[in-house]
């Protein structure tokens, strides 16, 4: 199914399906639609009445490094100095939501429509990464919550471990066509298969 990718416009999504070896695929990669963003910049000075925003808004542990805390419903990255990604999947209004809990201590900005995220597991996903990250992403030294915002196949990414077998990679929505031919030109060897994701959660 990888010709398809050489009459497809550079611009377009490829189709969803399965790519590369036949059988079962060494690389799940899911599409979300249903996935919020929002950054979070710290005022200045404002670290410390931020975290306690956070603690008594969300219940959460701002990071102060590149990690993730958090869930489904909220959760937050750390991606630079007095910098955070929020992630929601059930919040029809993140950024409000935020701008309402935190009380001033931060600048919200909605990325909702500029990031699209997409889901990878399976059994050769470092295999695959290994192919577009140039850093360490074994186990021991990129853990399960750590997070970090790199270059894939030079494209800009925030890439974070969700679980010691999953994966997730934000990217800018108007480089996805090239990102995913990235992912499908990469992991054809393993066998990939694109899937989507219907908007379940966020209305």
């Amino acid at each position: 199914m990888t010709h398809i990718l050489e009459e497809l416009p550079l611009d377009a999504l490829p189709p969803f399906g399965a790519y590369g070896r036949a059988g079962e695929p060494g690389v799940v990669a899911v599409l979300r639609e249903d996935v919020g963003f929002a950054t979070l910049t710290a005022r200045k000075g404002g670290i410390p009445a931020l975290k306690v925003s956070v603690a008594a808004g969300f219940g959460l542990a701002l990071p102060d490094g590149p990690r993730a805390v958090g869930g489904p419903d909220l959760a937050l990255l750390g991606t630079a100095p007095g910098r955070w990604l929020a992630v929601s999947q059930t919040r029809v209004d993140l950024a409000g939501d935020l701008i309402g809990a935190l009380g001033g201590h931060a600048t919200v900005t909605e990325q909702s429509d500029a990031l699209i995220a997409c889901d990878l597991s399976g059994p050769r996903v470092l295999d695959l990464l290994a192919k577009g990250v140039a850093i360490d992403l074994h186990p021991e030294v990129f853990k399960s919550c750590d997070v970090t915002v790199t270059d894939i196949a030079h494209i800009g990414a925030t890439l974070w471990r969700t679980n010691e077998d999953a994966w997730r990679l934000l990217v800018a929505r108007s480089f996805a066509p090239a990102f995913l031919r990235f992912l499908i030109v990469s992991a054809a060897e393993y066998g990939i298969r694109l899937d989507p994701q219907a908007n379940t959660g966020r209305g």
